[in-house]
């Protein structure tokens, strides 16, 4: 009776007719007699209290346990490793010489698992471990030698190589891509000569064969270079396409994915990521259209390109490609999409700040004083353009230029609100 009072009073307290509350209260009381009983809520307690007490005191161990159980689902993969990036958790590449088929913790973060990466057998990653135990791996021919070519196919070494794999050996992907066929091939004669127990005059076949040479130089192109890696991982490892947009994303866009479940479906937003799963269509009417994932450094949501969007914007729309995404958020889907109407490239450094006046913050004289003494009090070398209603841009002279801040930003947003403040 004593909770009944005490949730009634504090439902009151808010606003609740009295009787209401009084019914909300019977009926979770209700369903508290048989839908929950108490051993269910005590055994969920002690396994609450005892994951929280390993994350808290035990995040290495205890989010590397959680990859290693579900590294059969890239998707369950991916989710846990953005929850590492989100504890400040280091995810290493994947290692020849130091992964396990499971993820594990390692010195610096958690070392990712071979047995994640796409089209890899597991027999194969269980080969590899076992064969390691009597050395690490020397080179790209050292490994292609020692693991029975019935557990390796190109496949299976490309997608390897690609995830980083053997990197600390002192060779690029681009160089090990350019011997891996030469490698493989040379492995699989050695091992067909030791099979039909053929001798040299002078020893063992293996001792007399020639180590493939590199004949290429440098890396792959950076983008090509993550692409590959996401596609067999799943997630970005060595670095991330935005990476080098860190320190303007948040003066760039007005959102980051993850808060626009926060938004009005009519709130124009501004986003920055990754285009991923590029998909272009042609509908029945003939318009071409297009649908793909964007994903920044808080998550990932669907964009529509529609057929008009489309056609304004199919130059710059490319796979793998770190762009701004301009448009409303879609909430007609159980699952929210962006409708895109702009797309622009990223830029290297910002140049101008664009501030939209909405009709009653155009009307609004202390708001427009107020944006202004912002504007003087920050002087810079960044042009200013003012969005008015219905559709008029306006370019300030360049007294009234700019630094750029994202603590004015911030300062302009309380004023204008946070869809209509940017930085380009």
């Amino acid at each position: 009776m004593a909770q009944r009072d005490k949730f009634v009073n504090g439902a009151v307290g808010k606003g609740i007719d009295g009787a209401v509350a009084a019914r909300l209260f019977d009926i979770m009381e209700s369903f508290a007699g048989y839908g929950f009983n108490k051993s269910h809520s005590a055994a969920y307690a002690m396994i609450s209290y005892q994951t929280a007490y390993l994350k808290t005191h035990y995040p290495l161990e205890y989010m590397c346990a959680f990859l290693s159980s579900v590294i059969d689902n890239q998707d369950r993969v991916v989710y846990y490793l953005k929850e590492c990036q989100r504890l400040g958790i280091n995810v290493l590449p994947p290692d020849i010489n130091e992964s396990y088929e499971n993820f594990s913790v390692a010195a610096g973060g958690i070392r990712f698992g071979l047995g994640a990466i796409k089209n890899i057998g597991i027999n194969a990653v269980k080969q590899v471990v076992e064969i390691r135990k009597t050395g690490p791996f020397s080179s790209l021919f050292d490994f292609c030698r020692r693991v029975d070519p019935g557990q390796l196919n190109k496949r299976m070494l490309e997608n390897l190589i690609v995830a980083g794999c053997f990197d600390s050996l002192g060779i690029t992907r681009k160089q090990a891509l350019s011997i891996m066929d030469e490698c493989l091939n040379l492995a699989l004669k050695i091992k067909e000569s030791e099979s039909s127990q053929q001798m040299s005059l002078f020893g063992e076949v293996s001792e007399l064969v020639e180590e493939p040479q590199v004949a290429v130089k440098g890396e792959l192109d950076n983008q090509e270079k993550l692409r590959r890696e996401k596609e067999v991982l799943g997630f970005y490892v060595s670095a991330n396409p935005l990476d080098a947009y860190r320190d303007i994303l948040s003066c760039i866009t007005t959102h980051q994915l993850a808060d626009l479940q926060n938004i009005t479906e009519d709130e124009y937003v501004r986003v920055a990521g990754t285009v991923l799963n590029l998909n272009r269509r042609v509908s029945r009417k003939g318009d071409s259209y297009a649908r793909f994932d964007l994903e920044d450094l808080s998550g990932r949501m669907e964009v529509m390109v529609f057929p008009s969007a489309f056609r304004q914007n199919m130059e710059r729309l490319n796979a793998d490609q770190a762009v701004i995404v301009e448009g409303f958020l879609d909430t007609r889907d159980e699952t929210p999409k962006l409708s895109l109407r702009r797309l622009q490239n990223l830029p290297r450094r910002l140049r101008e700040l664009h501030l939209r006046l909405a009709g009653d913050d155009y009307e609004d004289e202390d708001k427009k004083r107020g944006i202004m003494e912002l504007i003087a009090n920050n002087p810079g070398d960044i042009e200013v353009y003012l969005h008015l209603p219905p559709r008029r841009v306006i370019a300030l002279n360049e007294s009234f230029n700019v630094q750029a801040s994202l603590a004015l930003k911030k300062e302009l947003a309380a004023i204008c609100g946070q869809s209509n403040v940017w930085y380009n």
